[in-house]
């Protein structure tokens, strides 16, 4: 049986919606579809390890809550990082990941 927090739904909703906007911005500055799923993929490996890990859920007692889009953009940004290195201080940096999904 496998076991669904209901808090995830709300993060899992917001993945999708950042995910969407980022897509676009990929596929804006010349990313291909194919490698733009690609990072966005690899972005929701990250994205939900960090809301699963053992620190992220201490912080989440302490603190009560993630931000979803700061956690978005880290895990996008990490993604990016490792597909499109030279991206990294263009539009793919965490001041432009942070501007595209608001």
């Amino acid at each position: 049986m496998v076991k669904n927090d209901s808090g995830d739904d709300g993060y899992s909703i917001h993945f999708a919606h950042y995910a969407t906007k980022l897509e676009q911005h990929l596929t804006k500055n010349g990313i291909s579809c194919h490698d733009a799923d690609i990072i966005i993929e690899e972005s929701s490996v990250i994205y939900f390890e960090k809301l699963h890990s053992p620190e992220s859920k201490f912080f989440f007692r302490m603190a009560r809550r993630h931000d979803p889009a700061q956690l978005f953009v880290e895990s996008a940004c990490r993604a990016i990082e490792r597909h499109l290195p030279e991206a990294k201080g263009t539009f793919g940096s965490q001041g432009e990941i942070a501007r595209c999904i608001r």
